[in-house]
């Protein structure tokens, strides 16, 4: 699997687990400390996510950080 295709299908999971919970991107970011910009680029696939936002963003979703990538790999 290509970068950009692993970005993109952890970008769909994020909003996946995002919509889950019943929140925008803004509820999301103001609750994570991202600028929504950056959920939605996130969520777009269009940044590399580093470990550390990884980690941010799992802690926001109460979800362990392999749970982001549940099903990726499919």
């Amino acid at each position: 699997m290509q970068r950009e295709e692993l970005q993109r299908r952890l970008g769909k999971r994020i909003r996946e687990l995002r919509l889950k919970r019943g929140w925008t991107q803004d509820v999301f970011a103001d609750k994570s400390g991202f600028h929504r910009a950056q959920v939605g680029a996130f969520e777009r696939g269009e940044l590399n996510v580093t470990l550390a936002s990884l980690l941010l963003l799992a802690q926001t979703l109460k979800i362990k950080v392999a749970d982001l990538f549940k099903g990726l790999e499919d």
